[in-house]
């Protein structure tokens, strides 16, 4: 039993043996040639923000197991960094012996439209001519700052009290770091959004844009003028920072007339071609502004027109207006009334459609007019008589 355990536990110690080996052999190097690379020994200021200066210092090492001959080092600083100077202790080229490590430390200068990340230093280790692979690159921070700004467009910019209208943002950062958390607040307590009071924005990169639309509405109270209304903006960059800008918005809140019709009566009911029809009405203003050049218009299904001419009408107001017309042809007839005026927004028109049966006239109808007639002409004839008579 006893051996059975010492079998197994000489099979476990030659597995962690060969993984050992492995992981030793993953990270070893020719123990009979040098081992150079670079480590940074400090970057100030971290993280770096676009346009400043920074300072590197690097150490390069030697962890193999021989000298390293006419060793040099060289920098290769690619967008956004720009070498202004170092310190030169790579100027001429060395001895670097087992173990040995030589400093060298460079004033760099950020690019200042540089955007938030992480950018790359490139060095090239040489032993006389020859680059030894692979590269070293030591990684640096740099974090912008975000400049978050508003741009507009109100779907409709010309609104009446009470009208609800919908604005277009476009979110737009044009700095250099990442914003986040954002918050679009209107500041009016005339002019209210709909729904909840404020827009959310998860994050905006540099260069980016997020659209969106929101809309509002004006209070009934409100008076006509040009309003500006704030909206308040709120973000914070990666390093927590809080920022807090305000931009205005224009609206024009004009008076808005609406024309509609109070009474239509017609009379006769049910007219005949025999009849004439005559139309009364009255239409009112139940908008908050004047209508102006208020005109009415009969239009009968034979095309004939019949206009009404009311001028201004006041809002709250109310006018009458008056047709009478002559039935052409029997059956359902439609007229049209059409409606046009001015007011702060233009031109406005709408027709309403009036159906009306006319009908033949009746036997009844004729029999009386033929009595009349007979009627007439007996008395006529009858005075005829009288006057030859007395002569």
């Amino acid at each position: 039993m006893k051996s059975k355990y010492q079998i197994i536990f000489s099979i476990l110690l030659i597995v962690i043996s060969l993984f050992s080996i492995t992981s030793v052999s993953a990270n070893t190097y020719n123990t009979d040639s040098p081992y150079l690379r670079v480590v940074a020994e400090e970057i100030s200021p971290e993280p770096v923000e676009p346009g400043q200066d920074v300072t590197v210092k690097i150490r390069l090492i030697n962890e193999g197991g021989d000298s390293g001959e006419e060793v040099s080092l060289k920098l290769n600083a690619g967008y956004p960094f720009f070498i202004k100077t170092e310190s030169n202790n790579f100027e001429n080229k060395r001895t670097l012996c087992v173990g040995c490590s030589i400093d060298n430390t460079y004033y760099l200068v950020v690019d200042a439209n540089a955007k938030s990340g992480l950018y790359p230093l490139d060095f090239e280790i040489y032993e006389g001519d020859i680059i030894i692979k692979p590269t070293d690159t030591i990684n640096i921070k740099i974090v912008g700052k975000p400049d978050i700004i508003l741009e507009t467009k109100i779907i409709e910019s010309n609104v009446s009290s009470g009208d609800k209208f919908i604005i277009s943002f476009d979110a737009r950062n044009i700095g250099t770091g990442i914003a986040r958390n954002i918050k679009v607040t209107p500041q009016s307590d005339n002019i209210l959004m709909l729904g909840s009071n404020i827009n959310l924005i998860d994050e905006i990169n540099p260069n980016k844009t997020v659209s969106f639309n929101s809309e509002f509405i004006v209070k009934e109270s409100l008076e006509p003028d040009t309003y500006k209304f704030p909206i308040k903006l709120n973000y914070v960059d990666e390093q927590g920072n809080t920022y807090e800008t305000s931009f205005d918005i224009g609206v024009n809140v004009l008076d808005r007339a609406d024309i509609n019709f109070q009474s239509i009566k017609i009379t006769p009911l049910i007219p005949t071609l025999a009849d004439e029809i005559h139309m009364e009405g009255i239409i009112e203003n139940t908008g908050t502004g004047d209508a102006d050049k208020v005109t009415i218009e009969l239009i009968t299904e034979e095309g004939k027109s019949y206009k009404s001419f009311i001028g201004q009408l006041k809002a709250d107001d109310d006018s009458p207006f008056y047709f009478d017309t002559k039935p052409e042809s029997i059956g359902m007839q439609t007229a049209t009334l059409r409606i046009s005026y001015y007011d702060d927004f233009g031109f406005h028109t709408y027709d309403t459609s009036i159906e009306n049966e006319v009908r033949k006239p009746t036997n009844n109808l004729i029999t009386i007019i033929i009595i009349v007639l007979i009627v007439f002409s007996g008395i006529g004839y009858f005075y005829y008589k009288k006057k030859k008579v007395k002569k």
